[in-house]
């Protein structure tokens, strides 16, 4: 057989590596956020200590289907020398790597086990633990690098240079969560002790954060000397370069928090409840429970439960509607420059937007040079909106648009032109199931954070206006109690001369949903290929062709699924899957034998822990023996860094660039962006996700969207529908959530994903939604997506969330969850009993068919191959 993969011979360096690898560093540049700076940054020179676990083994991403598998990643030690820094801390820095060294040894050690099939779930636990890097021994006065006179006298020691970081590093990633325990999300005793020596004895002391989402930093504000804070997140490949030109000044730094910090993890609403979910009162199984595909029908199980009763209020919604004091606000972010931003007008958009009336802003920002001499920079305008709280609480304001300027030199100006659409204003009224825009006043502010506003109009709608109507979906299947402000916001603060936009409550067009069955065919060419197949037929096709070992025509080395190719000779080709979301996750390092067969080289490490022998040796490939196959994909700051840069532009160019990688070695479907919500800091696969605030996240993402799709043929998978927000119990916790919270905050990043990003894949979560696991929720996967948001693409499970004990696939088919990946011969079977039986529809089976095939025949694979 012919062997068909796109992989290259060569391990050069291409032309796309190196756009890829650029579009990364200026990434990663504008990722970053200042939190602190008392004037100590930049660095007036290039001498500097490093210490700290994230120097030189600094974390790119985080780990699990997460990962990329790039070529090489800069650390910040590296970066530090490429961009011609003199470390002093060269001996602190050569005891590290030997104490890393063994740790990680012992690391490995204890994590090697047999994969037991008795015991699959702990197995995999074991597979995603995560290496906790340790601290390195103390920092003390030989480090330094005082001159061994003075020392010998006893005299006070000056340091051999007066510029200093310290690294905090923090790794976390699918499968677990973080916890509140020194070592992750606080600092160790030992952590603070250096961090303080390096205060007291460094003029210019710089604290550097290296982790994928917040950490406590309630012990630095009690510390004298430290100067500044940086928290660069985590950076992919090239981070160490990026850092290296923030610390020298190269680079201003422009990024914006993307979420609020606490001053106390005390202050996040339940947040002692978070990641330890209750089990269900009776212990009885929920509706969605039909012990997946399992011989054992109707096996019951008592459940975790998550109980969001926080209800919208998450984020900053809660820090400012509360009156909580935070540590750093979200959309927080010093610069090196100065900028003053001065509101011009306020006016109604003269053209209306398709959901109804707009406002527009007009706004100027100028760099004002201070201080003397001045430096470039780029700053962010944050439009947010109070709004009157009618019958309903409402946050006392939540963002409403933003727009990053381009890079401003000292003096210079740029005007902004910023637009409102008032329906994204609205709240879900429950009683009815409407989306509603009060009647009242909307307060406009502008500035820089969530905390740092000025209002600049006023929005007057005279009469209550809805903005459409719904029916009601994944009900609550007991009472949940939400917190509720003490009191309203009020608006004393107001200046009489606002500007005041009234807007004609006639000039809204209410949306009148409705919830018919969708069509079974999309267009013509599924049509006349599906309309042939048989039940059986038609079940090779919507269940995957399994995760490892597949008989693909078109092999992508590293790919996590495929579709079969059982039609290729029918001419249907078969279409890969590969992992994200911080950049494409393929097999970097492959061979092919004599006989055509692909095999990894450099294979995952848990993968090869997991497998026995004989498995491993036929598995993995020898590039002395075989022929070499190379495949150099880039990894980009994590989604999290990435929603730091407020960027949409620069969003829009890393899916671009993902497209290219995309297409160089042919992979169909992304699985990727990941729009979960930042519920709680501690979540394990934070990095995976964009923010806390749901607008942000989705606007973001669907500029990556936009450019990963660029070509038709080309496919994100949007995820993880929804509320998959720990990973703690992730097979079975059932997330109970009040409709408002589920469609305003929860579901709403996906929306605009879907309708302003036109993402054409959609990946259901593990967990349950109200008593009913995602997959085999009709509500969201039919009722949601397509009936209201008329998404026309394919709806995938995630990765064996349909096998013992979790959603069933055959009624994930009738829920119109169109694909079981990876795919297992039992998702097959039950299927095709389903269909007989009559449990599931044929009809429904025929439409997800038809979504799968239209989907490869629309794809780059099926054109390159089939014609």
């Amino acid at each position: 057989m012919e062997l068909l993969t796109k992989a290259s011979y060569s391990d050069e360096v291409t032309e796309r590596e190196r756009r890829s690898l650029d579009v990364a560093y200026r990434a990663a540049c504008e990722s970053m956020v200042l939190l602190k700076n008392d004037g100590v940054l930049p660095f007036p020179d290039k001498r500097i200590a490093a210490y700290g676990a994230g120097v030189a083994h600094t974390i790119k991403g985080g780990t699990g289907s997460g990962e990329v598998n790039e070529r090489h990643s800069v650390s910040i030690l590296e970066g530090l020398r490429a961009r011609g820094f003199e470390v002093t801390s060269e001996n602190w820095l050569k005891d590290y790597e030997a104490e890393y060294e063994k740790a990680y040894a012992d690391f490995l050690e204890g994590r090697r086990f047999k994969l037991r099939l008795s015991d699959i779930s702990g197995s995999v636990n074991k597979l995603f633990a995560n290496f906790r890097m340790p601290a390195g021994r103390p920092v003390g006065v030989d480090d330094l690098s005082c001159g061994a006179a003075e020392a010998a006298a006893g005299g006070s020691c000056v340091p051999a240079t007066e510029n200093c970081i310290y690294v905090i590093s923090r790794q976390a990633g699918e499968g677990g969560d973080r916890k509140p325990e020194k070592g992750d999300y606080y600092l160790t005793d030992e952590e603070i002790s250096d961090i303080r020596f390096c205060a007291e004895h460094y003029k210019r002391f710089v604290l550097v954060i290296n982790c994928g989402s917040s950490v406590d930093m309630s012990f630095a504000e009690g510390m004298e000397g430290i100067g500044a804070i940086l928290y660069i997140g985590q950076l992919g490949t090239q981070g160490g370069n990026a850092v290296a030109d923030v610390l020298s000044g190269a680079v201003s730094p422009s990024g914006k928090l993307a979420d609020t910090w606490a001053r106390s993890y005390q202050d996040i609403p339940f947040g002692g409840e978070f990641g330890h979910p209750g089990d269900t009162a009776d212990g009885s199984a929920s509706a969605g429970d039909a012990g997946g595909d399992s011989k054992k029908k109707g096996a019951k199980s008592k459940g975790p439960e998550a109980l969001y009763k926080e209800g919208i209020y998450v984020g900053y919604r809660y820090f400012d509607s509360f009156g909580v004091e935070p540590l750093y606000p979200f959309g927080h972010g010093l610069s090196y420059a100065a900028f003053d931003i001065s509101p011009l007008e306020c006016r109604a958009a003269v053209e209306a937007q398709e959901e109804g009336p707009a406002v527009e802003l007009r706004v100027c920002v100028r760099n004002t040079g201070v201080p003397a001499g001045g430096f470039s920079g780029k700053e962010t305008v944050q439009v947010y909106v109070s709004a009157p709280q009618g019958n309903r609480d409402r946050e006392y304001k939540r963002l409403a648009t933003f727009q990053k300027t381009k890079l401003l030199a000292p003096g210079e100006s740029q005007e902004l032109c910023l637009k409102i659409d008032l329906a994204d204003l609205a709240s879900f009224r429950e009683e009815d199931a409407c989306y509603v825009l009060d009647a009242g006043d909307y307060i406009v502010r502008v500035g820089n954070s969530s905390r740092n506003t000025i209002p600049a109009a006023v929005v007057r709608l005279p009469e209550t206006v809805v903005i459409s109507r719904h029916q009601h979906i994944c009900p609550l299947q007991q009472p949940l109690k939400e917190i509720k402000p003490d009191a309203p916001a009020d608006a004393a603060e107001l200046s009489a001369d606002l500007p005041v936009i009234t807007v004609d409550p006639s000039a809204f067009s209410t949306v009148e949903y409705t919830y018919e069955e969708p069509p079974v065919y999309a267009d013509e060419a599924s049509r006349s290929f599906v309309e042939k197949l048989s039940v059986k037929e038609m079940a090779k096709l919507v269940v995957g062709a399994g995760m490892f070992g597949g008989k693909n025509r078109f092999d992508l080395p590293g790919s996590v699924g495929n579709t079969t190719s059982d039609f290729w000779d029918r001419g249907l080709v078969n279409i890969a899957f590969c992992d994200g979301p911080a950049g494409l996750r393929v097999q970097k390092v492959s061979t092919v034998d004599s006989k055509g067969k692909i095999k990894g080289v450099e294979m995952a490490l848990s993968a090869l822990e997991a497998m026995p022998g004989f498995i491993k040796k036929r598995m993995q490939g020898n590039p002395e023996k075989e022929t070499p196959l190379y495949q150099f994909t880039t990894a980009f700051p994590v989604a999290s860094a990435l929603a730091q840069t407020w960027n949409t532009e620069l969003l829009f160019e890393v899916g671009s660039a993902i497209y290219e990688e995309m297409k160089e070695y042919g992979c169909t479907f992304w699985l990727a962006p990941a729009v979960n919500i930042h519920r709680n800091p501690l979540c394990g696969r934070n990095f995976e996700y964009f923010s806390e605030d749901p607008f942000l996240c989705g606007t973001l993402a669907a500029a990556m969207v936009r450019g990963v799709q660029k070509e038709p043929g080309f496919y994100v998978t949007v995820k993880h529908f929804a509320c998959n927000n720990q990973e703690e119990e992730r097979n079975k916790v059932d997330s109970v959530v009040s409709e408002r919270a589920l469609r305003e905050i929860y579901l709403k990043a996906f929306e605009i994903c879907v309708r302003r990003g036109g993402a054409k894949g959609i990946m259901t979560s593990y967990n349950k939604v109200n008593g009913v696991y995602t997959p085999v929720s009709r509500d969201l996967c039919t009722k949601v997506l397509r009936n209201e948001w008329g998404f026309i693409g394919v709806v995938m499970t995630d990765w064996f969330s349909t096998m013992v004990e979790r959603g069933n696939s055959a009624l994930a088919i009738g829920a119109g969850n169109d694909l079981i990946m990876p795919g297992e011969p039992l998702s097959k079977r039950a299927i095709i009993n389903a269909v007989r039986k009559g449990t599931v529809k044929e009809a429904d089976l025929r439409r997800c068919c038809a979504n799968v095939v239209k989907a490869i025949q629309c794809s780059a694979t099926q054109k390159e191959y089939k014609g």
